[in-house]
């Protein structure tokens, strides 16, 4: 495949740039100018690669920030897979063909070699309370001879000016913590969000440390989907999915990590939409997808964000 030039998307004061050939990411998003996502300092430098990424090293030095698809996997390669896997799937970052744009949308494909096929569609809007819109639809179809064993996570990282200050995070009834180790596996009991009140889970200031947690049943039977809300001085956010899923991770980088690549540089905060409860890939088996021979799986996540001045009546 040739190289396929990024695409900026437009709409009122909202804009995004998706580089179909770094797994569809969309980044650099921008709301009247005001970055949303986080950006890594490398993020200029990075060379894009058409093969998987072997370790976490790899990927995360390829890796500009914003928002991805973790896919067919997430977290670490698991060694005893069938199909071959990187980290955080050999989607992640693996070149996508843009089918379509116009102004404001992008629709991309991608597809293995055994059958296993992944559709996007991006959109920029508004909703109906004049907050900024940002939407991916996704459908996953296996058209192989075999089931697949899959895990799919929305790679959500935030960041910019909607971490300048600090942000309190609602939850929906019936989540629970599902507490994780550095290789994303579980690491303790599920307890209700919030958890311990001395972890201060739904805070996120610049004392908050480097952390990860998962976050199972997200909304649990709610109508409409799953939504996690963030509200500070400086801004009213959310985060809302439905479909196929049911949780989430939470991912807390406030430039605490010194070590390198983060160098105390990276601020990331990142609600990931998840299919599985925790960071394990394929290696752990709880809340894994078994896809069989023709059958699909879609789902859809918005990102909704309003900065304070004008959150009161304020739109496109």
């Amino acid at each position: 495949m040739s190289a396929q030039a990024p695409v900026t998307l437009r709409h009122g004061a909202l804009e995004a740039t998706v580089l179909a050939d770094e797994g569809g990411v969309l980044v650099d998003a921008l709301l009247d100018g005001r970055p949303l996502l986080t950006r890594t300092p490398w993020a200029s430098s990075v060379v894009p690669s058409a093969r998987p990424a072997a370790t976490e090293a790899e990927w995360v030095s390829r890796w500009r920030g914003g928002w991805q698809l973790c896919f067919p996997t997430a977290g670490q390669p698991d060694p005893a897979s069938a199909e071959p896997q990187g980290f955080h799937g050999t989607a992640s970052q693996a070149p996508w063909l843009l089918v379509s744009h116009d102004a404001s949308s992008a629709a991309l494909g991608w597809a293995d070699r055994d059958g296993l096929s992944a559709e996007r569609v991006w959109r920029l809007g508004y909703g109906p309370n004049g907050d900024a819109r940002i939407e991916v639809a996704t459908r996953v179809r296996n058209e192989g001879v075999a089931t697949r064993t899959i895990v799919a996570a929305e790679h959500l990282i935030l960041g910019g000016d909607v971490l300048a200050g600090p942000l309190e995070i609602t939850v929906p009834g019936g989540a629970q913590l599902r507490p994780l180790d550095y290789d994303g596996l579980p690491a303790g009991a599920l307890t209700p969000w919030p958890g311990d009140p001395a972890e201060r889970w739904p805070t996120v200031t610049r004392a908050t440390p480097a952390r990860v947690t998962g976050l199972a049943n997200v909304g649990g039977a709610r109508v409409g989907g799953q939504r996690l809300e963030l509200r500070g001085a400086h801004v009213e956010a959310s985060v809302q999915w439905q479909g196929a899923l049911p949780h989430a991770l939470l991912w807390e980088e406030l430039g605490v990590s010194t070590e390198s690549p983060w160098n105390g540089e990276v601020v990331a905060l990142g609600i990931e939409p998840t299919t599985t409860p925790h960071g394990a890939g394929t290696a752990h088996d709880e809340g894994l997808v078994h896809l069989a021979p023709g059958a699909t799986l879609e789902w859809g996540v918005t990102l909704n964000v309003r900065w304070a001045s004008t959150a009161e009546g304020g739109g496109a």
